[in-house]
């Protein structure tokens, strides 16, 4: 009787305790929740509730506590507020708006240096650089993008803590299992003042001279912004192409599941057959995200740039083909200018250096 009820049980417990398992089914699962919330209510960009949400399933971090809920929603919320009133009120005068989102991104690029939260600090990025931008058209899609904001990263809060509470992290592995290597690693404190400083400077070089390219040409389509902004805060890109390369070929696997979702679509139109789909995805990207293989960030990319094209296409039933391809192109701009600015600044930086210690 022992041995059938062990038997019977020994699967769901081999289940919950594999941390890899339980991580995967839960990244499976929130982001098939958040689809589904998002497509079923249809707000305005109601598609990034899913991509913030895989941003924090993607890791191994544990469950969001309330505190910190609660203070990533109140900043993305005074973002989005100091979005608008800085397209209201100063877009009338160019050179004080200008100067002004060269000092903010100086400081967002700067306690992103310092260590602060990568998505609190994207997600101020994406507010203070979007809005305003939006905000040359009219301020109608200015306060519809602030808004969206709100609620989408409100959507991916809400749907984390959820999925954490139904599918909970297994008790830690002792320490001789886990070695310690990680826990010395994680012990590495931020870079000093003055390096986050240069590091901002460069940063903010390299990133406010497109925010100046959308102001003078009024350029709408703010993809391209969106993802410098958010690329040049990974330290590799001054490094060479090979970040870059990576994130192409992570979008292009992404831009091709989207396709073959998109093409399934078509053929059973039905919101269940959807997030039916989004699950199965969700599962083979999310095992490869989280088997520890040295390409194992690709698939994360891939699945986040189908969930995008998904969402930004199922609702209003464009052309998934066209934005998958689209998309990869507007990376490609992105990750090109990164290197090759980067690469140059840092030439500059250099070449006083060198002639200073042959001097």
């Amino acid at each position: 009787m022992s041995a059938s009820v062990s038997a019977t049980t020994a699967p769901e417990a081999s289940w919950r305790a594999d941390p890899r398992v339980v991580r995967t089914f839960r990244y499976a699962a929130g982001s098939t929740l958040a689809m589904g919330l998002a497509l079923g209510v249809d707000w305005r960009l109601s598609f990034i509730a899913p991509v913030l949400t895989l941003s924090f399933l993607g890791s191994p971090a544990p469950r969001p506590t309330a505190k910190t809920a609660v203070g990533f929603l109140g900043i993305i919320v005074v973002a989005s507020v100091l979005g608008v009133l800085v397209s209201a009120l100063l877009l009338p005068y160019p050179a004080v708006f200008l100067l002004l989102e060269g000092l903010m991104l100086f400081l967002l690029f700067y306690h992103g240096a310092r260590g602060a939260n990568p998505l609190l600090i994207s997600m101020l990025l994406v507010a203070l650089t979007v809005i305003p931008v939006v905000g040359l058209q009219t301020m109608f899609l200015a306060v519809a993008v602030a808004k969206g904001l709100v609620v989408g990263a409100g959507t991916a809060v809400a749907v984390v803590w959820l999925a954490h509470v139904l599918i909970p992290d297994p008790p830690p592995l002792p320490s001789t299992l886990t070695g310690g290597s990680s826990a010395r690693a994680s012990k590495a404190g931020p870079p000093s003042r003055e390096a986050a400083a240069a590091r901002a400077w460069m940063n903010t070089i390299v990133v406010f001279p497109i925010v100046l390219l959308y102001f003078v040409l009024g350029l709408t389509s703010v993809l391209i912004l969106v993802f410098i902004a958010l690329l040049s805060m990974q330290p590799d890109f001054s490094a060479g192409f090979k970040a870059g390369k990576a994130l192409i070929v992570g979008n292009v696997m992404g831009g091709i599941a989207a396709i073959s979702m998109y093409e399934l679509l078509v053929m059973v139109p039905q919101f269940g057959f959807l997030l039916i789909l989004t699950f199965l995805f969700g599962l083979w990207f999310g095992g490869r995200l989280f088997s520890g293989a040295p390409a194992a960030p690709l698939f994360g990319m891939a699945y986040s740039t189908l969930l995008l094209v998904i969402g930004s296409t199922t609702s209003m039933f464009g052309d998934a083909n066209a934005k998958a391809w689209t998309r990869v192109i507007q990376i490609t701009i992105a990750v090109v200018y990164l290197v090759v600015a980067f690469g140059v600044i840092t030439r500059l930086r250099r070449k006083p250096e060198t002639s200073h210690a042959t001097s």
